[in-house]
């Protein structure tokens, strides 16, 4: 069931993409001082798109690789609260 879905939705979004890259076929030319770059420009949208997802995904990763770290880090503290209301409650 899974692999129609995709299928469905994979289709119409390559059928999509690729009018797209049907009507922005014109090239356009990239001067990096030393070397001239003649590149459809769909190509051009098409990997700065890729490189901000990559980016994005990059910097989302990071705060979620930060974000698990603070939460084991109160969650040790946690535990250790615990213990110590734990010796507090034997006392009396």
């Amino acid at each position: 069931m899974i692999r129609f879905i995709s299928l469905l939705i994979s289709i119409p979004l390559i059928i999509v993409l690729a009018a797209f890259a049907y009507r922005n076929a014109q090239s356009i030319k990239i001067d990096l001082f030393t070397h001239i770059f003649h590149i459809p420009l769909a190509a051009i949208l098409f990997v700065t798109l890729l490189v901000g997802g990559i980016m994005g995904f990059m910097v989302n990763f990071f705060v979620l690789i930060k974000q698990k770290n603070k939460i084991r880090q109160m969650s040790k503290q946690r535990q250790e609260m615990l213990g110590l209301t734990d010796i507090f409650k034997d006392k009396k």
